[in-house]
């Protein structure tokens, strides 16, 4: 008889949210991040997405995956009422990386196992009382419809205007100076456009400013350089603190705990 072992890449943990959306042409949902991968898929209408750099237009039967961590922003479009679905999850293990890459478009298949899943993870997280195993049948569910998902090409057509081009250059901009400590004066500098531009693109595409955009990923890159062996002090000469002291006050004011209570708690 032969034996061949399962290498199990990624399992669901947990299940966070999971919601039908009926927005007005007027809805914008301002930008965040967080550590759970959530999906957003549209029924009918079209949105405008912000995702890290990127700006994309979702229509019907469209889906995005926002990875953990990665910023974004949604709001109506073209005039539009959108209506779909959003959930959010938790999971240990790496997803498939096609995931990361763009639009995806489902056939009729596609979306009626989707919308299926949505109703089972809302009665689920609305019900205490479910037979024992419910929520790991709904777990593997989801696991194998984005694993074919992944199988799949996404299609990937970002928002190329004048406009967005400027924002993405911007903000890659950011990413790349994540410990500079740089002003938005040395962004404006170096992407060579002004700094009131700088503030109407991310009012625009961000919905929060450069400053606060700019501040977040130093906050999530300090949260990663903390998940390792490095000393406070290393950290933040690395990121361009003046003083290990100003370094922890710098990141309780955002994370609401000192460096050291948070390395902890890891």
């Amino acid at each position: 008889m032969n034996y061949k072992s399962v290498e199990r890449r990624f399992s669901i943990k947990g299940f966070y949210s999971a919601f039908r959306f009926a927005w007005d042409e007027h809805f914008v949902f301002h930008g965040e991040s967080h550590d759970l991968w959530e999906i957003v898929y549209l029924d009918t209408g079209r949105t405008e997405v912000t995702e890290d750099e990127k700006i994309y237009t979702l229509e019907g039967h469209n889906m995005i995956l926002h990875a953990p961590m990665e910023f974004h922003r949604i709001k109506s479009a073209a005039g539009t009422s959108p209506t779909g679905f959003i959930m959010t999850f938790a999971t240990e293990g790496k997803l498939p990386t096609e995931l990361r890459k763009g639009i995806f478009e489902l056939d009729d298949a596609g979306r009626a196992e989707y919308r299926d899943l949505c109703e089972r993870v809302i009665h689920f997280l609305e019900n205490d009382e479910l037979p024992a195993y419910e929520g790991q049948e709904i777990a593997d569910l989801l696991s194998a419809f984005l694993i074919r998902l992944g199988a799949e090409t996404a299609q990937r057509r970002p928002d190329t205007s004048p406009p967005a081009t400027e924002y993405r250059k911007v903000v890659s901009a950011m990413a790349k100076s994540v410990c500079d400590n740089k002003t938005l004066a040395d962004f404006a500098r170096e992407c060579n456009i002004s700094v009131s531009y700088i503030k109407q693109l991310f009012k625009k595409y961000a919905g929060i400013s450069p400053k606060t955009y700019y501040t977040n990923l130093r906050v999530q890159h300090a949260t990663k350089l903390l998940k390792g062996e490095r000393a406070l002090s290393e950290i933040a000469e690395e990121m361009n603190f003046s003083s290990p002291n100003y370094f922890s006050v710098f990141f309780k004011k955002h994370m609401g705990v000192m460096p050291s209570e948070y390395k902890k708690g890891l």
